[in-house]
Formats: C-alpha cells, structure tokens, sequence
C-alpha cells in the first residue's frame, strides 16, 4: 500500500484504528475534518484498500453510515466496492445489510439510479434482476426499461424482454427500444432488436440481423431463460 500514489500514512493510521474498532460514528467526523484532498485519499483507501478485508456485515455497516451522512461523496465509491465484493461472491445480494443498504438508496432517486446501473452489471440470475428492482421500488414495466437498455448482460436482457409484455400496446415505444439497442452496438444488443422485431412485427426495422428467430420459438423464449440465453449466444 505504501507505494500507492494515493497513500497517505497518517490518513491510513487513523482510518485503520476507526475500521478496526468498528467506529463508524468516530469515523464521520474524523472523514469530515480532512482537507479535500485528504477526503478523497481516505475514500478511495476506504473502497479499495478495506473494504475487500472486512467481513460482510462491517462492510455494510459502514457502507450505510457514510452514505446516509453524505451520498454524494460516499456513494460511488462505495458501489464500486460493493459490485466487485459481489463479483467475488465475498458479499452477497440477500443479506440484511445488503438489504437495509438498498432501503436507504432507495429514498432518493439520483442515488437509486446510480446504485441499479452499478449493480444490475454484476447481477448474474433473471430472478435476481427482478429482486432488485421490487427493494429499489421500481415498477414492473416501462419505469425499468431505461435501465435494463444500458446494462449488456443476458439477465438484463431477459428482463428487458419481459418487461416490454408491459408495453407491447405502445408501438412507437417498442421502435424506439429496437432502435436503441440496433444503436448500442453490441452483439446481444442487436440480437435483442430481431428478438422484439419478431414478437411484435415490427417490419419497418431494417438491418442485417445475423439471429433468426421463427415466431413458433418465441414462447418458449419468453417463458424460458435457457432458451432465451441459447437463442441469444446464436
């Protein structure tokens, strides 16, 4: 750590005692006395160096008494610790900590939109998608799609399929979804625009879709993710 161009010793001595002690309310003041630059050296020391070491509960704890006194400085950096602890299974969705943490984000929707565009990525079960978005209060439907459109993973992907169940009246809405995901570029993208284009015929979308899908698949699609992960790998 100490050839880290953001270590700063004194900053690491008095933040180590505070972690160690599980002195969270000691902490906040201590984090608010520090100079801007010193601020930013103990954030980024609190989300890379700790937090991959604490157990599971402390982490959330802390997690939850720097957010609650000031998301703005403290959430980001802390989303990226929590993403990487779930990708690592070190930290787990379900947990009461994890759960009081997504009650407290959900307050406010800057910081629900900044905590479900972090976590969506890591989130690897369709159920889990859904679990997510029912504890961060966002209907089923049209409210989830502007986030399941920016995340380019197949449980993403499957919710995004599903969820447009809930718009299926909305023509121009499924166009302009096709569109989008024809404009992100990326291959599940693309196979997702000729997924919507056959379900709902929308035949005004042209372009070169290399996945062919025959409106008989499309149920077992719809009702099965297996069969949505193999259709999309096509």
């Amino acid at each position: 750590m100490s050839n880290d161009k953001h270590y700063h010793p004194a900053v690491a001595q008095r933040l180590h005692a505070f972690v160690s002690l599980h002195d969270w309310t000691g902490l906040i003041p201590y984090l608010e006395s520090l100079s801007n630059s010193q601020f930013r050296t103990a954030g980024y020391m609190l989300g890379e160096h700790y937090a991959p070491l604490m157990a599971e509960n402390d982490l959330w704890e802390m997690t939850i008494a720097l957010v609650e006194r000031n998301a703005k400085a403290f959430l980001g950096t802390m989303l990226k610790a929590i993403s990487q602890g779930l990708t690592e299974d070190r930290l787990h969705l379900h947990s009461n900590g994890a759960k009081a943490f997504l009650s407290l984000v959900a307050q406010q929707p800057v910081d629900r939109q900044k905590a479900l565009l972090a976590l969506l990525p890591v989130v690897s079960k369709p159920e889990d998608v859904n679990w997510l978005f029912r504890r961060m209060a966002v209907d089923d439907g049209e409210p989830r799609l502007p986030y399941l459109l920016r995340i380019n993973t197949l449980p993403a992907g499957y919710a995004l399929f599903r969820s447009t169940k809930y718009v299926d009246h909305n023509r121009p809405l499924l166009l302009r979804l096709t569109y989008f995901l024809m404009k992100r570029g990326d291959a599940l993208g693309f196979n997702l625009a000729s997924l919507l284009r056959t379900t709902y015929g929308l035949d005004e979308v042209s372009g070169v879709f290399s996945l062919r899908i025959e409106p008989y698949q499309l149920a077992r699609i719809e009702n099965s993710y297996e069969a949505f992960c193999e259709a999309m790998r096509r």
